[in-house]
């Protein structure tokens, strides 16, 4: 087993340093060389971090030196920058959203797996120590039937942050607004814990921000497979940003996750053991929320990327699939395009 897995990094822009920071903070990793169509900000980027750059990441995927590829561009040039990767036989970990439509996505999938190569997707929510103990309460039916389950996302993006760059807040490249962008996150941790989503029946509208063409608010109503309700409420039209809300209503009792935090833990009949963890959120104060600025979209990602990068690193060294393949992150995709069809349309819209 080599010592570290050697990483390159294709889109140098505001996540693509966040993926550089986490790979610098993990023994087990190495950043060898990075890309990007601007070669100056390649150059700036890759003297930053003491490695190669190259304007065309084509020539970054011939290196040999390279286990992973991390796609750091715009939504919408995903699938692009997945397949040729999978095609030079480089493993991939692509930033959410996987692609913006389910074609293209299912495309990757397929060259992915024709390739012999994995594909991690960066849902890093997912790893999230309270998400985990939510989960595990589920499969373990604490909370009885599950009856609603929502979200609530009214995050805050100034105009300046969509006239940073061309591609933002377009359908081609982003693919969407503040679900498609911003709230994919949330409503991925929706789905993963209250399961397949039935149908949704949406309206969007752009209230808050000039120049651009996807939705800045937007309210889904939510049936769920399992015979639950809810609701997904997204924004980046809220100033000054609020924090996100995950509420899950059982006929046993409720969990409440306040960003990173479970803020709530109730049971009918609750064991010693959850009476003590109940006690213990009800005491404990958030003082990382309160110090995220909300108008800065990496400043609430803190260290947060190193956890799927670890999982990528893991699932190399087991030659096992990455926890979140493909496949899972199709389904957010899915949910957040049904959404946008039933506000088109105005009517409920059922999932295949």
């Amino acid at each position: 087993m080599q010592s570290k897995i050697r990483f390159g990094i294709i889109g140098c822009g505001a996540i693509g340093t966040v993926h550089a920071k986490s790979i610098h903070n993990i023994d087990s990793a190495k950043l060898v060389a990075v890309s990007d169509i601007i070669l100056e900000r390649a150059k700036i980027f890759g003297q930053k971090y003491e490695v190669e750059y190259y304007q065309d990441y084509k020539k970054l995927l011939e290196r040999k030196d390279i286990d992973v590829v991390n796609i750091c561009l715009p939504s919408g040039l995903h699938m692009q920058g997945c397949v040729d990767a999978a095609v030079a036989g480089k493993n991939i970990l692509c930033e959410k959203p996987l692609e913006i439509t389910l074609d293209k996505i299912d495309h990757i999938i397929e060259v992915v797996r024709k390739n012999k190569v994995k594909l991690g997707v960066v849902f890093q929510k997912r790893f999230q120590e309270s998400s985990r103990h939510i989960k595990k309460a589920l499969e373990d039916r604490k909370l009885g039937n599950l009856i609603s389950g929502s979200v609530n996302t009214k995050g805050y993006r100034t105009q300046e942050y969509y006239d940073s760059g061309d591609w933002r807040g377009t359908w081609e490249l982003d693919g969407g607004g503040c679900l498609m962008n911003q709230g994919i996150h949330v409503i991925d941790l929706l789905q993963w814990f209250l399961g397949p989503v039935k149908s949704v029946y949406a309206i969007t509208d752009t209230a808050a921000h000039k120049g651009i063409e996807v939705e800045d608010i937007a309210v889904a109503v939510i049936r769920f497979k399992n015979g639950a309700q809810g609701v997904i409420e997204g924004s980046t039209s809220c100033f000054p940003g609020l924090p996100m809300v995950l509420q899950i209503y059982g006929t046993l009792g409720t969990i409440i996750l306040r960003e990173e935090q479970i803020s709530d833990w109730q049971f009918i009949n609750p064991t010693k053991e959850d009476l003590g963890f109940s006690k213990q959120i009800i005491n404990q104060k958030s003082e990382e929320a309160e110090h995220t600025d909300p108008t800065n979209p990496s400043a609430s990602l803190k260290n947060t990327h190193e956890y799927p990068i670890k999982d990528m690193i893991r699932a190399i060294n087991e030659d096992v699939a990455p926890e979140i393949t493909g496949e899972e992150a199709r389904k957010s995709v899915e949910i957040i395009l049904a959404i946008y069809k039933s506000a088109r349309m105005g009517e409920e819209v059922t999932l295949s």
